[in-house]
């Protein structure tokens, strides 16, 4: 049994790489929704895509075999599926490019943003629709949706079980 962190000072490690994840998602957002339509295309997107699988891998691989904390476990991985993974997954719409080349209907970053929260969410207003490559992109964000939703979920009941008894 891992000891729980409890103070500001013991919490600040996990703080720390929630704010790295956060910033570093936004970056990528940022950076690659804006992206001028001679840079964006299928090269740039699929090396995106590759990025980000290999970030969600190896993200889940930490939280699953490296956070030893529940708490700090939930707490990351609730950073990560609200802020983080859309944000990752609207960057590389965006290296994809506008002008109906990844999703129809998107005209800039808070639109890509917008659908990334959409798809994710597995909402699905129908306002704009993936095409192309993306077209796959859009059906893993969705199902990465259910599965990341699914860990975190297992890993709140994990806690409350745990602090609770049986």
């Amino acid at each position: 049994m891992s000891h729980e962190p409890r103070t500001l000072d013991e919490w600040k490690s996990t703080l720390l790489a929630a704010f790295g994840l956060v910033l570093a998602s936004f970056l990528a957002w940022y950076g690659l929704s804006r992206l001028n339509e001679s840079t964006a295309g299928d090269t740039i997107g699929t090396t995106a895509s590759v990025g980000l699988v290999i970030w969600m891998v190896s993200q889940s691989y930490y939280y699953v075999t490296q956070v030893k904390s529940p708490r700090r476990m939930l707490f990351l991985m609730g950073v990560s599926f609200i802020q983080v993974v859309p944000f990752l997954f609207a960057a590389v719409y965006g290296a994809f490019g506008y002008e109906d080349r990844c999703v129809v209907g998107a005209n800039g970053p808070a639109d890509i943003l917008y659908f990334s929260y959409v798809t994710f969410t597995t909402v699905g207003y129908g306002d704009m629709s993936p095409i192309g490559l993306c077209r796959g992109l859009a059906v893993a964000e969705a199902v990465a949706g259910y599965i990341l939703l699914g860990m975190f979920v297992a890993a709140a009941v994990a806690l409350y079980a745990r602090n609770h008894g049986k």
